[in-house]
């Protein structure tokens, strides 16, 4: 049962979802299979808990897609909805076991491994190709194009979603040291130098620029004057140094096959404007409107309208307009830990206009333990509001 779960059994979880990542998935799918029953013990937290309320939604547009038009991918979305729900339900609980700051502990070193992983994986493969068996369970096993194996990807068997990985270690890290800036060490600017080199071996084109962003932000945080400088130090980087940025020779070409992929992919909504496909609809419906094979949309919004049709879109704007205003709220009370939801979500968000790295259960844990502890900040907003 749900109550069973231990500190030390969700450590391990998230230990072997950095290291082998297949493991880890599998174990924390274990530790949630009864998160489910929580629902009718606690039926009241569904109008408290956004997140919770939307896995729902979709579970139900699932279930009449299902009715209209029975089919065995609608069945598995539905059991991969299902899944989703006890991993949100056993991230909840988790919140409860380990503190926000060892998630962030755990974050930033998670992160730093995917950099150090990634490079010795890459080393190890020049001399001597790893067998597959192994690399599947280090996560070194590329999924997607072929021509991303010169591409970081660490332990996340992509680099897209490496990057977002990191992206979110490199946001904890420098509200870190905003926090406690006079209590910043080397080793603290010298793993946030190790994720901005991470960052810059994904290749993503995207995380540059959200990178870029997040060191801005910060040094303002810290000293607006040596910000100044920063931005002007920052312009001329990019105007020098653009034909040096990671596939900069493909910058055009990449936005306009990305674009291409948002278009097709708003016609296969087209096709099911209220319901969508389902989610392992969408591949199959893709390929017979435009005869290439695309997993998903690349793009979070595109691909929940896609999936889930115009009630799911609804959904996930609800979801953002509900939470973005919580978030705005958090900013003006004097609760711990905000500043870092206000670096970590909008980076998420800004991330998944580009890519639907959700498509990612390794990916998708990390983002829903980060979702957890904001969904206990949240609790906690009215309680500081009437104090």
């Amino acid at each position: 049962m749900s109550k069973s779960l231990t500190t030390r059994q969700f450590s391990i979880g998230l230990a072997l979802l950095a290291v082998l990542p297949p493991i880890g998935i599998g174990w924390l799918i274990y530790l949630s299979r009864w998160q489910w029953l929580t629902l009718f013990k606690q039926p009241k937290t569904i109008y408290h808990d956004h997140v919770l309320a939307f896995i729902l939604w979709l579970l139900g547009i699932t279930s009449l897609t299902l009715l209209r038009s029975p089919g065995q991918l609608v069945g598995l979305s539905g059991v991969l909805l299902i899944v989703l729900l006890n991993l949100w339900l056993l991230c909840r609980q988790s919140a409860q076991l380990l503190t926000w700051p060892q998630i962030c502990h755990y974050l930033v070193y998670f992160g730093s491994y995917l950099t150090v992983s990634g490079n010795l994986f890459h080393w190890l493969n020049h001399w001597q190709l790893l067998p597959t068996w192994c690399q599947f369970l280090t996560g070194d096993l590329l999924w997607g194009y072929a021509a991303n194996a010169n591409r970081l990807f660490g332990s996340a068997d992509n680099p897209n979603d490496a990057c977002c990985l990191l992206l979110i270690a490199l946001a904890v890290a420098l509200a870190q040291i905003d926090e406690h800036v006079y209590a910043t060490t080397w080793l603290n600017w010298g793993l946030v130098a190790l994720l901005i080199l991470g960052i810059y071996q994904t290749q993503s084109r995207t995380g540059l620029i959200l990178m870029l962003l997040l060191i801005l932000g910060t040094s303002f945080s810290l000293n607006w004057r040596r910000f100044l400088w920063l931005i002007g130090g920052a312009g001329s980087f990019c105007w020098f140094g653009l034909a040096w940025a990671p596939r900069s020779y493909s910058w055009a070409t990449g936005w306009t096959a990305r674009v291409a992929i948002w278009q097709h992919s708003l016609q296969v909504f087209a096709t099911a404007p209220w319901l969508g496909v389902s989610y392992f609809g969408f591949a199959p419906r893709y390929l017979s409107l435009t005869g290439h094979y695309v997993p998903h949309a690349h793009n979070l919004f595109i691909m929940i309208l896609a999936s889930f049709g115009g009630l799911g879109g609804l959904g996930l704007a609800s979801l953002i307009i509900l939470n973005s205003w919580q978030l705005i709220r958090l900013t003006h009370s004097k609760l711990p830990n905000q500043h870092y939801f206000a670096l970590l979500l909008p980076v998420i968000l800004a991330y998944g206009s580009s890519d639907f790295v959700l498509s990612s259960l390794q990916v998708l844990i990390i983002v829903l333990l980060v979702m957890a502890h904001w969904w206990q900040v949240q609790q906690a907003i009215p309680l500081q509001t009437n104090t």
